[in-house]
């Protein structure tokens, strides 16, 4: 490859690395194209040289903010023979991830500009998830597939939802208690609600219980 196709390629990254990362920290719409190319140094002008429109950008720059974020799940304890699901929650519930966005997990950051997008951007977030879910599964190797299933969703959820949560309240008490509960209760699943007695029948035809008059004082 000659300099002039490496150059090229290697802005072309930047682009899109820096876009992923603008994205995550402001959201999809939260930043120009001429901020983006004014942070690289670069012309506005010359960002057509590598993308045929803004909407191509956004494509490829989720394509990596998911990726990294998939990356990210396994170098933090999911990706081991012996999953370490406790050091993940240490990870993905903790304060350094909840104050970094722009290096932090994509669909926490991005799932509300997803629903606005297009129906390609959604099937990105779509495939993310749906492999995410495979993930907890496995590691969580709870009843018939179907449980394991429906666990994985609630957890998974749980996840996505504490952090996006966390980070609405600002640097808080509040927001250190959501963390915390949430990593304490996926590790410790609240215990089962008991089934009240059955009430006791009554036959039809029965004659009603006589209650005992009351004592005089």
């Amino acid at each position: 490859m000659g300099y002039s196709k490496a150059s090229k390629a290697n802005t072309h990254a930047r682009l899109v690395e820096t876009a992923a990362s603008r994205f995550k920290e402001r959201g999809v719409d939260g930043i120009s194209l001429a901020d983006l190319m004014q942070d690289l140094k670069l012309t506005h002008g010359g960002f057509y040289k590598h993308f045929g429109s803004r909407d191509e950008l956004v494509t490829e720059a989720l394509a990596l903010a998911l990726k990294q974020s998939g990356e990210a799940m396994r170098e933090h304890g999911l990706g081991q023979d012996k999953p370490d699901l406790a050091g993940f929650l240490d990870f993905y519930l903790g304060e350094t991830h909840r104050d970094g966005r722009a290096d932090g997990c994509a669909v926490a950051a991005l799932a509300g500009d997803a629903t606005r997008k297009s129906a390609g951007v959604q099937a990105q977030f779509r495939e993310h998830i749906d492999a995410n879910l495979k993930v907890i599964t496995d590691v969580l190797r709870t009843g018939s597939a179907q449980q394991g299933r429906e666990t994985a969703i609630m957890v998974l959820c749980s996840l996505y939802g504490a952090l996006m949560t966390a980070r609405a309240v600002g640097d808080s008490p509040l927001s250190r208690e959501i963390l915390r509960t949430v990593r304490k209760r996926v590790l410790t699943p609240a215990a089962p609600v008991k089934q009240a007695r059955p009430r006791r029948r009554v036959a039809l035809g029965a004659a009603p219980r006589k209650l005992k008059p009351p004592i005089d004082e």
